[in-house]
C-alpha cells in the first residue's frame, strides 16, 4: 500500500446492512479505515483522507474531491465486440496472440488491454497484469473479480508490483508476449477515465532497460503502445507496426 496517500472505505448514502458489512470486511482486508457514511456528504465522511473507496450496489468506486473512478470495460467493450465480429485488433495482431498463450500486461491500469488479451488467448491461456499503484490495483482487482469473462476468455490475474522489478526477477522466456503501455507518462489519448486515473497512476516513461528486461522474458514479442518513437527504439529493435489515432504501436523480438 502506498503510504503517501490516505484512504478510507465507506458506502453510498443509506446503504443497506449487506453493503455496509461488505465495506467493513474490505476495509479490514486492505488495512484501511472504515467510516459509516450515514446521511452526510462524501466530503464530510472522507475528512482528511485523500481518496475513498465507496461501495454501492454496482461495486466500488474510487473517489476524491475532484473525480470519481469506477471499473468499467470502457473501450475494451468495443474492442471485444469487434473481435467477436472477426475484425482485427492491433494488440492481437502485434503480439500474434493465439489460444493458449501466456501474456504479461506490465502496465495493467484498468485492464483494457488485458481483457482483450484474455479473449485472444482463450480459456486455455493466461494473462497476468502488473499494477504498481495500490488504489488502481485494488479497484481493478475488485472489478475483475466481479466481471464474468465467459468461457471464451482467460482469467486475468492482477498482481500488485513494480513491473520493472517483476521483469527483472521473472524467469527467462516465461511469457509468450509482454505488453507495455506507459499511458500516464504524458497527457494524451484516453477515454473519460484517464484524468481520474492520472492522480493515482505511475507516471514512469519508457526506457531501454525496461524494454531489455521485457525482451528477456518474452518468448515471441514485446508489444509497446506509446505516443511516439524514441531515438533508442532502433537499437532496442522496437519497430513500428501501427500508427493511427492517438497511439502508436511498436514491437520487439525476444533477446534470448
Amino acid at each position: 500500500m502506498n503510504s503517501n496517500l490516505k484512504y478510507i472505505v465507506t458506502t453510498s448514502r443509506n446503504a443497506n446492512s449487506t453493503i455496509r458489512s461488505k465495506a467493513r470486511q474490505k476495509a479490514n482486508e486492505w488495512s484501511v479505515r472504515y467510516i459509516d457514511r450515514n446521511h452526510i456528504s462524501l466530503a464530510d465522511t472522507s475528512g482528511d483522507a485523500e481518496a475513498a473507496f465507496v461501495l454501492d450496489h454496482d461495486g466500488f468506486s474510487l473517489s476524491t474531491n475532484k473525480a470519481q473512478l469506477r471499473f468499467t470495460l470502457g473501450t475494451a467493450a468495443l474492442r471485444l465486440q469487434s473481435i467477436a465480429r472477426g475484425d482485427p485488433d492491433t494488440l492481437i495482431r502485434a503480439g500474434e496472440l493465439r489460444a493458449g498463450d501466456q501474456v504479461l500486461d506490465a502496465t495493467l491500469g484498468l485492464g483494457r488491454d488485458a481483457l482483450v488479451a484474455a479473449r485472444a488467448v482463450g480459456s486455455t491461456g493466461g494473462v497476468v497484469g502488473i499494477e504498481s499503484s495500490w488504489p488502481l490495483f485494488t479497484l481493478v482487482s475488485e472489478g475483475l473479480a466481479s466481471h464474468i469473462p465467459g468461457d471464451e476468455s482467460a482469467i486475468i490475474q492482477p498482481l500488485f508490483a513494480d513491473s520493472r522489478t517483476f521483469l527483472a526477477e521473472a524467469e527467462k522466456a516465461s511469457f509468450d508476449v509482454v505488453v507495455i503501455d506507459p499511458m500516464f507518462a504524458a497527457a494524451k489519448r484516453s477515454d473519460g477515465s484517464f484524468e481520474s486515473l492520472r492522480g493515482f497512476a505511475d507516471h514512469a516513461s519508457l526506457d531501454p532497460d525496461w524494454i531489455r528486461s521485457a525482451r528477456r522474458v518474452a518468448r515471441r514479442w514485446v508489444v509497446v503502445k506509446t505516443d511516439h518513437a524514441e531515438s533508442w527504439f532502433g537499437p532496442e529493435k522496437l519497430k513500428g507496426i501501427h500508427n493511427g489515432g492517438r497511439a502508436s504501436w511498436f514491437r520487439a523480438p525476444p533477446s534470448y
